[in-house]
């Protein structure tokens, strides 16, 4: 038996299933397959245990960044139970709250006579007093709100309703938390509570009591107050001398309650490895290099930082969500393209995507099935098809990374290896990266002539394959490792100077920084740390040997401050990375390198007030974005956030002829913004422009931010368009 909403039944059309139909339809063929993997992969223990973390699916209701559930939909399923001849029985069920239809559904079965059978009813779920209301998805600190509220007389019995409303800390009713409704006959009436939204952060809830007659309905909504600002960090650095006392001190900032802070200590001078790497956990564009980018690095976390179990928990996590989003990126060639859905291959990506992935299996994590065949399948056909192209400052450095993954896969092609190694005009990143393939198949002859003719030179290098000039002397330091070259440690120390400094940095360059020094400390290993650090009046020794020790720290609003002691005769560096979110309106706005213009128009194409807008209007959000140095700038991340009292209409569902439009490579419509992300050419005569359109309709009373426009190019910090944000009404 199943009990289903008629609202989510619709969405497919969905019918209550039919067993004779099932039973008895013809198959084409007589042979089922299966595979009985999970029977078997008990023998395999051994080597697979490590993969599996043991745990409920409990757990999973317990993530970190948990979201508010908005829509609890009605879905039951019973049995099967057994009825008798004759006989009949009654079933309890406790529905949510929920106004509407529901479908009882029937599938029973004799299977002795080959007997079949179904039934269904729609069935309308009411009470004498029901209660419904609604609100924004989302709200932002400092918003104010109008909650509609529907009260439902329907029984003549029902006369007088108090509603009272009952909210979360930090948001507010303001005036009267209570108000009295009178009904004559069975009605429907409205009554509205002002909501302001003070403090609050993360989920919360706002509670809808109706009462009269002695009959009671309630209506509890969820929902998420964010910032929408981006987490801002502040450093502070000491050095602890042997045997010696230190305190840091440091005071809070931005928004109350979205301050955190982490302890970072280290035998060597600062890499900036926390922020480095905080930088591309939250970068919030998913294409296959940021999503590979993002995890890359963590995989040697473990093997550098003294970390607490529970950050090995979410390393691990981040790792294993990342390998499976990476495999949908795969198309049938065995190719990877850049953004999900498009049908092209990107060949850097895919290489890079691949890298990780072996890397990822090394240590122990589970691939996709059948990813590694493919990807050797399609490495293979490419690196054959590869053609010497001596305009290209990209394409020897892509086919030298290629055949590096195919070596480091066991599956190398010493003929593409060679014939590379006769390109005349090879360049230098390719020469680094061919030596590091010959010395992974123990050609080390080989290696050691083609490093003696490169150097760490790469000036002039500018943004191919997503890359830098620091990405590719990253890259040469992966090379060095793998050779024992006696120049890695200077390379490393020139790595390292940029990944302390505030220099910016993009996904690509940072996770090739991150990766090399990494493995650069995982080779030569680091000298033992025994502090002890007082947070709070708490204190905690640490005693390993590690050359890092990261802690996540527990502050509170205000002043703080951190003693640490060093028990051991080396000088231990320590750093507090010390993050919040700024409040609305504090954001600082940039503009270099692009020209970004927004309007708002009606349906009409009239320029509109979106300051104060009737609510239910429906309007057109317009955003040019041109380069006048009329260069070719690739890889553009357009972002806007959008009002909560504002909808956005997702026209990929609808019909709006040409209201809506998108040059864009791919499109990110979520519950608050639209990402776009695009090409920008160089054109003979004027620079490409390029309009973006969102329809909108103003559908909530209240005060909204509306926060300003972000347009970057995401490899190259010479383009770059950051814009205030203002405050928006929505009016009756």
């Amino acid at each position: 038996m199943a009990l289903v909403e008629e609202g989510l039944l619709d969405l497919t059309r969905f019918k209550t299933p039919n067993a004779v139909d099932v039973f008895y339809e013809r198959e084409a063929l007589g042979v089922k397959t299966w595979d009985i993997f999970d029977d078997v992969i008990g023998g395999y223990s051994g080597s697979v245990d490590q993969v599996f973390a043991i745990g409920g699916d409990g757990n999973l209701s317990k993530g970190k960044n948990q979201k508010a559930n908005r829509f609890k939909p009605v879905v039951t399923y019973l049995g099967p139970f057994f009825l008798e001849k004759g006989k009949t029985k009654s079933h309890k069920i406790t529905l949510p709250n929920y106004i509407g239809a529901v479908r009882a559904m029937v599938v029973a079965g004799d299977v002795r006579n080959e007997a079949f059978g179904n039934a269904e009813k729609s069935v309308p779920v009411l009470k004498p007093l029901m209660v419904l209301a609604s609100l924004p998805r989302k709200l932002s600190p400092k918003e104010k709100v109008t909650l509609p509220v529907a009260v439902f007389a329907m029984d003549k019995k029902v006369k007088n309703v108090t509603i009272e409303v009952k909210t979360s800390n930090g948001i507010k009713v303001i005036g009267n938390k209570r108000q009295t409704i009178n009904f004559d006959k069975p009605d429907e009436k409205m009554v509205y509570f002002e909501l302001d939204v003070l403090k609050a952060n993360g989920i919360n809830s706002v509670e809808i009591i109706a009462t009269g007659n002695g009959e009671k309905s309630t209506h509890k909504i969820e929902l998420d107050v964010v910032n929408p600002n981006s987490i801002t960090s502040k450093l502070i650095d000491k050095t602890v001398e042997v045997k010696q006392t230190q305190t840091i001190s440091f005071d809070t900032f931005g928004v109350e309650d979205s301050n955190a802070a982490i302890l970072e200590l280290s035998t060597i001078p600062s890499i900036n490895f926390s922020s480095r790497l905080a930088y591309l956990i939250q970068y919030p564009h998913g294409c296959v290099e940021q999503t590979t980018s993002s995890v890359f690095p963590q995989l040697f976390l473990n093997d550098i930082f003294d970390l607490t179990s529970d950050k090995k928990k979410e390393i691990q996590k981040n790792i294993e969500n990342g390998i499976q989003r990476l495999g949908n990126f795969q198309k049938a060639n065995g190719g990877l393209s850049y953004w999900m859905g498009e049908t092209e291959v990107d060949d850097w990506g895919t290489t890079y995507a691949g890298h990780f992935l072996l890397e990822a299996e090394k240590k122990g994590f589970v691939l996709p099935l059948t990813f590694k065949s493919n990807f050797i399948a399609y490495q293979k056909k490419a690196a054959r098809n590869w053609r010497q192209a001596y305009n290209s400052h990209s394409s020897d450095l892509e086919q030298a990374y290629r055949l590096y993954t195919l070596a480091l896969a066991a599956n190398p092609d010493l003929s593409a290896m060679n014939r590379l190694r006769e390109f005349k005009q090879i360049s230098n990143e390719a020469k680094w990266r061919l030596a590091a393939t010959y010395a992974l198949v123990g050609q080390k002859e080989a290696s050691e002539k083609i490093m003696s003719s490169a150097n760490l030179n790469f000036s002039g290098y500018k943004y191919y394959n997503y890359g830098s000039e620091t990405r590719n002397r990253a890259m040469a330091l992966e090379t060095m490792l793998l050779t024992n070259n006696k120049n890695a440690k200077d390379v490393a120390k020139s790595i390292a100077k940029e990944l302390s400094s505030n220099n910016y940095m993009n996904t690509q360059t940072t996770a090739f920084s991150l990766l090399s020094i990494g493995k650069m400390v995982v080779k030569n290993g680091g000298k033992s740390i025994d502090i002890n650090y007082t947070n709070n009046g708490k204190s905690e020794n640490i005693k390993t040997t590690s050359a890092f020790v990261q802690r996540t720290i527990k502050i509170k609003n205000g002043k703080n401050s951190i003693r640490i002691k060093n028990n051991d005769n080396n000088i231990v560096f320590a750093r507090i990375i010390n993050t919040g979110k700024l409040p609305l309106g504090d954001e600082i706005s940039e503009s270099r390198g692009l020209s970004v213009s927004l309007k708002y128009t009606d349906l009409t194409g009239k320029i509109i007030n979106i300051h104060q807008l009737k609510q239910g209007q429906d309007f057109v959000a317009k955003i040019t974005v041109s380069n006048p140095k009329n260069e070719t700038v690739k890889n553009i991340a357009l972002t806007q956030i959008f009002p909560s009292g504002w909808e956005i209409v997702n026209t990929r569902f609808t019909d709006f002829g040409s209201t809506t439009k998108s040059d864009a490579r791919y499109t990110d419509i979520r519950d608050d913004r639209v990402n776009f992300y695009f090409d920008l050419n160089q054109q003979s005569k004027k620079s490409e422009t390029k309009t973006f359109t969102v329809l909108l309709n103003a559908g909530y009373l209240g005060t909204y931010y509306l926060p300003g426009i972000q347009v970057e190019a995401m490899y190259d910090n010479d383009y770059m368009v950051r814009t205030k944000g203002n405050w928006v009404e929505v009016v009756k």
